[in-house]
């Protein structure tokens, strides 16, 4: 017995020592890049309390101007987003204000101040992971499965892009669309949409998860009525209270993505995304919900994944955007247990093509400006000389390749990521008895590749740095 003890707790050692040093491992590269957009809003975040306490509050996107300049980005302009984002930046940045007042810190020339700005995303993570295991709990998902819903959640490719490499704050409203969704499945109608109507004013995008939900759950059109007023209440209210100018994008601007692709008919242009979420919005609440808690939880799931596929496979997006869809493609992949490695490979494959697609489209969402702003720059240099992106290196090192793959890469990229999503849809939609790896558990060392090839996508611009 104690042999068997003492083995056990060697086993739990060595498991700790492992846990903390992929921690402090992934942290090292969580902490390497910093892009533009987290700056600007950083900085108006911080210049916010300046604006407040100048008693011009109510003029804020009149007054307040970003100061970026850090080694890689010298910017100055406006604020273009919903009020609310800049309330939540500036809360947490007030320590960053604080340092600047009362001790004169350079917050962009120090690594530490870029670190704390940062760590808001990081600590948004673990608050979504935690909802993402809440939301497991409710659909009566097993420990096992839980498990996998968040090993899914943090190996993907998507999240090292979105969170990592490109430092984007999408994961702030996010949160609090998962817990507008818990709240769904719970049955509890007004927290749904309480939690919505704080997500909205973050960012619009959020938007696109409450049509879709409502209808399909309710069919009292006055209730409709009131839910969607409840919903657009606040964003309307920090509209009146704080009026953008002309020059100020706004938030709604996220949402013209949708007219981009559209269908010719008799020569009316029709937007794709539009005809076909329209469909789907029809179909819920045209769609009665089982009586069944667990059959209209996994339809629940099902509809919020629908709402932004279409999205990400209609639009013209950007790519860190995508995070939104992820959540809900780990919870639909453990509800269905016995497809569940079937489907962990699909995400694998697809999300590796997204992101590859985008390092050739948008490749300045992935060079070495992103480093030069960090810790990194400040131990070993800005390496001015360096390449500017990976690409850069492919072009040079393998020219013929570069030229090869300049027009083709991103479409056959694409093609796979559709074709891998439409198999994932008909996977998880349809009855499917006689399909391969069913009830196979997925391996351990399938979540160590996936985090590997996380890392991978790290170095797209950490090999333009080093190269």
């Amino acid at each position: 017995m104690k042999l068997m003890a003492g083995t056990a707790m060697g086993k739990d050692n060595k498991q700790r020592i492992l846990f903390g040093a992929v921690t402090v491992f992934t942290l090292v590269f969580f902490y390497a890049f910093m892009y533009s957009d987290i700056l600007i809003t950083t900085s108006f975040g911080v210049n916010f309390w300046d604006v407040l306490f100048s008693g011009d509050i109510f003029r804020f996107y009149e007054v307040c101007h970003s100061d970026v300049d850090t080694a890689a980005y010298h910017i100055f302009n406006t604020p273009d987003y919903d009020f609310l984002i800049y309330i939540i930046f500036a809360i947490w940045n007030l320590p960053l204000w604080i340092a600047r007042k009362a001790v004169h810190v350079n917050i962009w020339e120090s690594a530490l101040a870029i670190a704390w700005a940062k760590t808001i995303i990081l600590v948004f993570t673990a608050l979504t992971v935690r909802a993402l295991t809440n939301i497991c709990k409710t659909l009566s998902v097993d420990e096992q499965g839980r498990k996998d819903a968040v090993l899914l959640f943090l190996t993907s490719s998507i999240l090292f892009m979105s969170v990592f490499v490109t430092s984007q704050y999408d994961i702030i409203y996010l949160f609090f669309m998962l817990k507008a969704f818990d709240n769904y499945l719970k049955g509890d109608m007004r927290r749904f949409t309480a939690w919505m109507a704080v997500a909205v004013p973050v960012k619009s995008l959020a938007v696109f998860l409450f049509p879709a939900l409502l209808l399909y759950k309710e069919k009292n059109v006055l209730r409709i009525c009131l839910h969607t007023a409840a919903l657009f209440l606040p964003w309307l209210l920090l509209q009146f209270l704080f009026p953008m100018g002309d020059g100020n994008g706004g938030n709604l601007d996220n949402i013209l993505v949708i007219f981009g692709q559209k269908l010719v008919f008799r020569k009316l242009e029709i937007p794709i995304f539009l005809l076909a979420i329209i469909v789907l919005y029809i179909a819920c609440y045209a769609l009665k919900a089982p009586q069944d808690e667990k059959k209209a939880g996994i339809n629940s799931v099902r509809i919020a994944f629908l709402s932004y596929a279409l999205f990400f496979i209609l639009c013209s997006t950007n790519p860190y955007w995508y995070i939104l869809l992820l959540p809900f493609q780990c919870i639909l992949t453990v509800l269905n247990a016995d497809r569940k490695y079937l489907n962990t490979i699909l995400e694998t494959i697809t999300s590796i093509c997204y992101v590859g697609m985008y390092v050739w489209l948008i490749p300045w969402c992935f060079d070495v400006k992103l480093v030069r702003s960090t810790y990194v720059a400040k131990l070993f240099g800005l390496r001015e000389n360096t390449t500017d992106n990976s690409l850069e290196i492919l072009h040079t090192v393998l020219p013929s390749v570069y030229d090869m793959a300049e027009s083709r890469a991103a479409a056959y990229l694409f093609m796979v990521f559709l074709a891998g999503n439409i198999v994932y849809v008909a996977l998880n939609f349809m009855r499917c008895e006689n399909i391969a790896l069913r009830n196979t558990d997925t391996p351990k060392y399938l979540y160590a590749i996936r985090y590997a090839i996380g890392i991978g996508v790290c170095m797209f611009p950490m090999m333009a740095y080093i190269f």
